[in-house]
């Protein structure tokens, strides 16, 4: 990558002696430049008026964003030199025009590449050019070697060793900065080889516009070759497909402001071409997009007319690369027993895996399958009675339960999808699936599925995201084919799996790479041909360190100091965000989105839990729900307490902990409180005791929020205690097998779960006050037990969720010093404060590379809002005297902090 667009150096390196320039042109018979690209390449930039492409791209967004990376800084200011060497009187364009400079790309190693120039020399006027850059270039020496009867002239370069090997042939100049790919371009010649033209025929046949940036031949069988040179973990598959894709490509591209644009045409050279699949089928565009959650890194989409041809093709095609797929295949299919022939018949010739950024430490990447069905019912009844075949073959009972008023199960058998689709869906251990719309989706995680059944009721996918469906309406909309990246939520899946050269590459540029957010490869059916086109969206990232100021949005000053943090609430009339706050004299008020007092309400004593949203009765009417130290308080959004609101549970003791449990999405709520005396009460929503919980008596303490999670249909009561105790019941509060576990060390309320698609996958994580990390499975197995590094006695650990739960950081607090770490334990940033009081942390993760942590030091009444790196946002802390909320809106990259200071509430945003 350091040498990848020098060829403003490359031509500097033209720098031979007149003599020898003259030798060649007088005494060599010519050759087309193209006849000297090897067969090797993996694509060839053609380019035949190179200044005024130059020129035009000077001002693009795209090139501008990429000056920020070293390797293209240098170009600039090599092309700049090389123009003033050459007197900056037209002469470069003079060598260029209507001249073809090729550049073509090639692997050199396991884990680099380079590149071979070639350049035409027509006329006298360019010796003289070549004259005088060797004029003005002292500092390189030059030497020369023989290889196979041909002269190879090396400049090496004093001040960096960099040395630089070309020679002339057959009238035209060939370097690279690698000598071998010089050796390979001479052995081309001298053994009359066929080379990259000959082997992509094709592609040249194909008509080239004229005031384009240039032109692309892309070998794409050549491709898995130049993946293996960024990492060592590329999928078996994946390559499979690369190593007999295509053939040959032939693409013009465009620089258009924010858009590169490549479009042209690949040719099947290959009879087992994987494209071959979709041959004689009709495409189309993509109608899942309202199904395709926002944190999609990766979409493979396909469409076809004739699903019998598509399934014949496709089996074709795995039983030419995967050895015995069909016996295989065949074997599954006698085992369960399935014919794999007849889900064909229910297909509409629309398929998408999509793989997500997972915002987790876990390793395996989460999927989902969407299979468009042409009859629902005859489609899911065919998926019923495999699964229930499967379960009954593997003497199980079929698995499956309710969430949210879907009905998900589990489909048994071992990599499920690998076998219907082809070996690229693998990485199904478990498949689990349900129906939304017409598309039966399937996942290899049942909590994936649970998360998209939310993402589509709070609108996170991308149908609802205005710059992702911009870019897919700027796509080919026929296409039978299509490879969309998220460049920014793949960038966490991709930096581990990079050889280390490419990963401190790709880390010291992250931000103009992903700036390339939205990239789709696209391939359409035409006639024998498919029609491609490549297309890469530049989206600028606002740099945390320029943010430099916050907006109020607007402010409301109440009669009384507020003493609650805010507590942002939804509008289910308009969908707007409102606030719940409380003040010194115990009063709540509602404020609207745009500062407006809308009610305000008495109660007898402060709040001491979330405020919940609860649809009490089940008719998308939102309620709020919350507890005093005696009482449990349920106000409509007009600020009327329900019927038999507030309940008072009649004890002695006060409430410490509250919480709202909806077992599956029902709306059939349980409200679970726990006192200071450690007993546990559980009423149902109008306040009916419920089981044994009228209390449940634990004896000591309790330390954290008493949690449910619910694991294959089964539910789980967690309820940690201070003497370190964990208890795990059942709802109706039986323990569980193993449970309680004792571990040696006081906890609080430091609580989190990993949850698996089995008991003995799935984790409660805890952090006890000396420090040690401790993961159980929810089998009662210690997993993981680790001791994170405690500078002194006065040290304070804790586990701080993401707001929706799905990852944590953890926080280690010594005197004034706040440690913030990953969930890997690895230090993302530490910062000294005035305060040694223990602070509140809060940590968003709105999508990937957009997280925020909210330290706020209650002494002090300030706020500090840092990214994952530790940059302070606004370069400044915020007076706050409690902790904040914020709200990210998507669409238009803003964040709304929501804040508390004496009697005012304010809501700031910032862009980012």
């Amino acid at each position: 990558m350091k040498r990848i667009l020098t060829i403003l150096f490359i031509l500097i390196l033209i720098l031979t002696s007149a003599y020898g320039v003259y030798y060649f042109w007088n005494k060599q018979k010519s050759m087309e430049v193209w006849a000297l690209v090897p067969e090797n390449a993996l694509l060839v930039y053609e380019n035949n008026n190179l200044i005024r492409s130059w020129n035009s791209v000077q001002t693009n967004p795209i090139w501008e964003d990429l000056q920020n990376i070293e390797q293209f800084k240098i170009i600039k200011s090599n092309f700049e030199s090389l123009d003033s060497l050459t007197g900056a009187k037209g002469a470069l364009d003079e060598l260029f025009r209507d001249n073809a400079l090729l550049i073509s790309m090639h692997v050199t190693s396991k884990d680099d590449f380079d590149f071979v120039f070639y350049q035409s020399l027509n006329t006298t006027a360019q010796i003289r050019l070549v004259e005088n850059i060797e004029e003005n270039i002292p500092q390189l020496k030059k030497s020369e070697r023989k290889f196979d009867n041909f002269t190879i002239t090396e400049l090496k370069n004093n001040s960096n060793q960099v040395v630089f090997s070309y020679l002339f042939l057959k009238g035209n100049f060939v370097g690279s900065f690698s000598p071998v790919l010089v050796e390979d371009v001479i052995r081309k010649i001298s053994k009359q080889e066929p080379g990259f033209r000959e082997k992509n025929e094709s592609s040249f046949k194909i008509a080239k516009f004229q005031n384009d940036a240039g032109n692309l031949f892309i070998n794409f069988n050549r491709w898995s070759w130049f993946f293996k040179v960024f990492s060592d973990e590329a999928n078996n598959h994946f390559l499979q497909i690369i190593d007999n894709f295509s053939g040959a490509t032939f693409m013009d591209f465009v620089f258009d402001e924010n858009q590169l644009y490549f479009n042209g045409y690949t040719f099947l050279n290959d009879s087992n071409a994987y494209l071959k699949i979709y041959e004689n089928q009709k495409g189309g565009d993509i109608t899942l997009e309202n199904l395709l959650p926002a944190r999609t890194a990766l979409l493979v989409h396909e469409r076809f007319a004739d699903p019998a041809r598509w399934y014949r093709e496709t089996l074709q095609f795995w039983n030419q690369k995967e050895t015995d797929f069909q016996k295989k295949q065949n074997s599954i299919a006698d085992k369960y027993p399935v014919d794999f022939r007849e889900f064909y018949q229910f297909m509409s010739g629309e398929n998408a895996l999509a793989m997500l950024n997972n915002n987790s430490s876990k390793e395996e990447s989460d999927k989902l399958i969407y299979i468009k069905l042409n009859d629902k019912n005859e489609g899911l009844n065919k998926f019923n009675k495999l699964a229930e075949e499967a379960a009954k073959f593997n003497g199980d009972t079929l698995y499956y339960e309710f969430y949210a008023e879907k009905e998900i199960r589990e489909l048994a058998i071992d990599e499920f999808p690998y076998w219907l689709l082809g070996p690229n869906f693998e990485g199904f251990q478990n498949t689990f699936y349900t129906v939304f719309n017409n598309f039966i989706v399937l996942s290899n995680n049942i909590q994936t599925i649970k998360t998209l059944v939310m993402d589509i009721e709070t609108e996170s996918t991308w149908g609802k995201s205005i710059k992702q469906n911009q870019f897919l309406e700027t796509t080919l909309q026929e296409s039978n084919l299509s490879i969309i990246i998220n460049s920014v939520q793949a960038w966490p899946m991709l930096m581990p799996a990079l050889k280390d050269n490419w990963a401190t590459f790709f880390k010291e540029n992250e931000y103009p790479l992903k700036n390339l957010e939205l990239i789709a490869i696209q391939f359409s059916n035409e006639a024998g041909k498919f029609y491609t086109n490549i297309e890469l969206n530049h989206y600028e990232q606002e740099i945390a360190s320029d943010l430099d100021h916050f907006d109020v949005v607007n402010s409301t000053t109440l009669p009384a100091p507020i003493t609650s943090k805010p507590y942002v609430v939804k509008n289910h009339d308009n969908g707007l965000y409102e606030t719940i706050l409380q003040d010194s004299a115990n009063n709540i008020h509602l404020i609207s989105n745009k500062g407006e007092i809308l009610w305000t309400e008495p109660l007898d004593d402060q709040i001491i839990s979330e405020v919940f949203q609860i649809d009490f009765y089940k008719n998308n009417k939102l309620q709020y729900a919350f507890a005093t130290k005696d009482k449990i308080h349920v106000f409509d959004r007009n600020g009327i307490a329900l019927e038999n609101y507030p309940i008072d549970l009649g004890i002695e003791e006060n409430i410490l902990f509250f919480n709202i449990i909806d077992y599956d999405k029902s709306k059939n709520y349980r409200l679970i409180t726990a006192t200071e005396q450690g007993n546990i009460y559980m009423t149902d929503k109008y306040g009916k005791t419920l089981g044994d919980w009228s209390p449940m008596k634990l004896g000591d303490k309790i330390a954290s929020i008493p949690e449910h999670i619910r694991i294959r249909s089964k539910d789980f009561m967690v309820i940690l205690q201070e003497n370190g105790t964990v208890n795990v019941m059942s709802r109706s509060g039986e323990m569980k097998p193993n449970f309680p576990v004792k571990i040696d060390d006081r906890l609080s309320d430091n609580l989190f779960f990993e949850v698996g698609n089995s008991f003995d996958k799935s984790y409660l994580v805890t952090l006890t006050n000396g420090g040690e990390l401790v993961k159980l499975s929810f089998t009662g197995q210690m997993e993981e037990k680790s001791q994170l590094y405690m500078p002194t006695k006065e040290t304070i650990f804790k586990i701080i969720p993401d707001a929706t739960n799905r990852t944590y950081l953890l926080a280690r607090q010594d005197l004034n010093r706040i440690s913030l770490l990953n969930a890997n334990s690895e230090l993302l940033f530490d910062k000294d404060y005035l305060s040694r009081e223990e602070m509140d942390i809060q940590y968003y993760q709105f999508a990937s590379e957009k997280e925020l942590i909210a330290i706020t030091d209650r002494i002090q009444e300030f706020t500090y809002i840092y990214t994952k790196e530790g940059t302070l946002i606004n370069k400044q802390p915020i007076e706050s005297g409690n902790k904040v909320a914020m709200i990210y809106y998507g669409n238009d990259d803003l964040i709304h902090i929501y804040k508390c200071h004496g009697n005012t509430f304010s809501i700031l945003r910032f862009n980012f």
